[in-house]
């Protein structure tokens, strides 16, 4: 079973509830470890004091992270107040920065530090305790909630730090899709003692399945050897005829609806799209070449 598990690791995401204590890259490491991968890594780095999710790529499916790596987060956090403040002026001090802000990453961040925008969607107080605040917050991807908190307790006139902080989304993946390490480790042993790898192949997610926000094209059967060998997608190779236009993404798939990988459009009047990440194996349409020959 150990060979199915490898087979099926070697190009998926796996959706982590990342727990507090262990940096995002050795949550990626044991993920790899557990399902035998050559490779992973992770899309959207959190802070080992930060839970939630945290979505892993696994050997080649790491080619398709930059998809994913922009995408809108929320988080709930409990941000503690330095003084006693009345909750209207909190809760009208937060809505001012619901919109575009500037941020300096942090000190500690791997960033260059300097001031960028990010953009706030949503902030919503959700209750109270004391000086503590717990609130929810749906930004832009690469927004510090660390340094939005601070700044709101500068707002509010007494200051702030944030004492906790959980991922509750990622893109369009949500909590109730992450899964804990044990249940991971659960799965694995399922498959591999038992050889019931339902529970695993559950968690194992195919790498057009979280690339569902980029349009559709598909190619016709006949062209996917020079596909996979490289070659351009050209409009006489296109079994439909896709919407996107130059300078975005699609989804390649064949007639009979393999996944062939993403390419970058071109929009020519021949040339319609030059293959950025290609997921067919060259090797496997030499063999099959090979054949045909004898």
């Amino acid at each position: 079973m150990q060979s199915r598990i490898v087979d099926a690791a070697s190009g998926c995401f796996v959706v982590v509830d990342k727990p507090r204590g262990p940096p995002s890259a050795q949550v990626g490491s044991w993920v790899r470890d557990l399902l035998g991968a050559q490779k992973s890594g992770h899309i959207g780095t959190l802070d080992p004091a930060v839970s939630g999710v945290l979505i892993i790529a696994l050997g080649k499916a790491i080619r398709l992270s930059k998809f994913l790596s922009g995408e809108d987060k929320e988080y709930v956090a409990v941000m503690r107040l330095h003084a006693d403040v009345p909750l209207h002026k909190v809760r009208q001090a937060m809505q001012e920065f619901v919109g575009t802000i500037t941020q300096k990453p942090p000190l500690r961040s791997a960033v260059a530090k300097r001031p960028r925008q990010r953009t706030i969607y949503e902030i919503e107080l959700l209750e109270s305790k004391g000086r503590d605040v717990l609130f929810r917050v749906k930004c832009q991807g690469g927004t510090y909630i660390r340094k939005l908190i601070f700044d709101m307790g500068r707002k509010i006139g007494c200051g702030a730090n944030m004492l906790e902080l959980r991922r509750i989304k990622s893109g369009d993946v949500g909590e109730t899709e992450a899964h804990t390490l044990y249940a991971l480790k659960d799965a694995v042993w399922e498959c591999k003692e038992r050889g019931d790898c339902t529970a695993l192949n559950e968690m194992l997610i195919p790498p057009d399945r979280m690339l569902a926000r980029l349009p559709e094209a598909r190619i016709k059967d006949t062209v996917m050897p020079s596909i996979a060998y490289g070659a351009p997608i050209y409009r006489k190779g296109l079994a439909s005829q896709p919407s996107q236009k130059r300078g975005g993404y699609v989804r390649v798939y064949s007639e009979s609806g393999r996944f062939c990988g993403v390419a970058h459009v071109e929009d020519g009047p021949e040339l319609y799209a030059k293959m950025d990440v290609n997921w067919l194996d060259p090797r496997e349409f030499q063999k099959q070449w090979k054949q045909k020959k004898q």
